[in-house]
């Protein structure tokens, strides 16, 4: 598990669906994995604002993406964008056969239950498929966290994610599915 720096305002959060790649300058890579099937194959990232997911499918691609608004992003293509505000389910069928599903939850806690499940999840992390620990901003504060775990078998990939906001005493979770 690596250490880096800074987070977005939690309000300043965005989830998009886009239907294309995201060219990896546009944003910062902390860690990845690579995720491979026989009908697809996935790319799975934390960057500073959360993760991507990039799937590519039939010579398609589409990518998920847990970014801020002030992100420059492409806007073609866009299939979903929708703020991060409370806690809310989506779902688009694609013209390529893929299916996508998604629920996603902003919780927004006190300091002693904040600092407990960052606990949990700093121990979640020595066990997940990917983990990024940010450095502090503040020394009262720990370090944001984002943890991505995944299941992949030939029909679909599910991904869970977890991204602490330290200073703003918030988690934001997602569970993504994509069925081929």
């Amino acid at each position: 598990m690596s250490v880096r720096s800074a987070r977005p305002k939690v309000n300043d959060l965005i989830f998009r669906l886009i239907g294309r790649s995201i060219h990896p300058e546009l944003y910062t890579t902390c860690a990845a994995v690579e995720v491979v099937q026989k009908d697809f194959s996935a790319t799975i990232r934390i960057c500073e604002t959360g993760h991507i997911a990039s799937i590519q499918h039939q010579k398609k691609s589409v990518s998920e993406i847990l970014t801020s608004f002030q992100n420059p992003l492409p806007s073609q293509k866009r299939l979903l964008e929708k703020p991060v505000r409370g806690c809310r389910s989506e779902s688009v069928q694609l013209d390529s056969g893929l299916y996508y599903q998604v629920s996603y939850q902003l919780e927004e806690l006190d300091y002693t239950i904040f600092k407990n499940v960052h606990e949990e999840y700093l121990m979640d992390a020595e066990r997940s498929d990917l983990a990024y620990h940010f450095v502090s901003e503040s020394r009262l504060t720990p370090g944001a966290l984002s943890i991505v775990d995944f299941e992949a078998n030939q029909s679909s990939l599910l991904i869970h994610a977890f991204h602490t906001f330290p200073d703003e005493l918030a988690v934001v979770k997602t569970q993504s599915l994509f069925e081929f």
